[in-house]
């Protein structure tokens, strides 16, 4: 190596560091720096990004506020962290992939079923399947567009009896969104009682704590009956007015609503984010 080399790699060096600020490249920062309550995007080794404000930290997690819901962030998995400003919007790093949200546990899901389902003739286990009729939207941001697909099964039927009444409950497990690379676990489901034989009869159902409040829906009948929710004392029940039949039934594009028992993580590829609505 002659005595010049040294100097003009340095010196070069000096001006592609230059070079990049111009250019508006993030610049990462120590997360032990950031002062609680800043706005900051964490990126993650696996291509993960997670935006909002800066919660909490301890020697193993940093937690983020994003939206109603707190991210939890391994600090052995942070490849990155900016802060993020009105006058210095985040530009994130090349590794970046995904835009990480979390839909909230009791967040609606409009499902139209695309399969059958009959107190008479299902089974425990089989298969159920629907798509969401309304966008899934969480903090303005669509995560979930219409046509994303649920799937899940039967939990639990009885047909109907000499006495007493059919019933039947399913849920479901999984959501599939168009561009995203694996289907979202979910734990979401109804269940229903048959109507009573007494027209225009009036009952009261509570939600078994297995499958969920039951939030809305059609129940077989001659044109079905509307299902109405009341929420009270931290128990769903649902008032039914019935029609007169045996089975519950719910053919191919019934329309039935429900809630996430659980939170969903999900992650919006970058590349697909742009046009999502906002």
């Amino acid at each position: 190596m002659d005595d010049m080399s040294f100097p003009l790699r340095f010196t070069s060096s000096i001006v592609l560091l230059s070079f990049a600020a111009a250019c508006g490249q993030p610049s990462a920062v120590d997360v032990e720096k950031v002062p609680i309550g800043a706005e900051v995007a964490v990126t993650k080794e696996d291509g993960g990004v997670v935006q909002g404000t800066l919660a909490e930290r301890d020697p193993q997690n940093v937690r983020v506020n994003v939206g109603r819901s707190v991210r939890s962030v391994p600090r052995e998995a942070i490849a990155e962290v900016q802060v993020v400003t009105e006058a210095k919007p985040v530009v994130l790093p090349p590794a970046a992939r995904y835009r990480e949200y979390t839909v909230p546990e009791g967040a609606t899901l409009h499902v139209r079923l695309e399969t059958s389902v009959d107190s008479g003739t299902s089974k425990v286990e089989d298969t159920v399947e629907g798509r969401l009729t309304e966008a899934l939207v969480v903090d303005g941001m669509t995560l979930a567009p219409v046509g994303s697909r649920v799937k899940g099964d039967v939990t639990a039927v009885e047909p109907s009896p000499k006495k007493g009444r059919a019933s039947l409950a399913f849920r479901f497990r999984t959501l599939t969104i168009t561009g995203h690379d694996d289907p979202y676990a979910i734990v979401a489901g109804i269940s229903r009682v048959a109507p009573s034989e007494k027209k225009d009869d009036i009952i009261t159902i509570g939600a078994p704590a297995a499958v969920g409040a039951v939030v809305g829906g059609i129940l077989g009948g001659k044109k079905g009956a509307i299902i109405g929710t009341v929420i009270g004392g931290g128990a769903g029940t649902a008032v039914v007015l019935t029609t007169t039949g045996k089975e519950v039934s719910l053919p191919s594009g019934t329309e039935v609503t429900m809630t996430l028992k659980a939170p969903v993580d999900i992650r919006v590829p970058l590349t697909i984010e742009k046009t999502l609505t906002r």
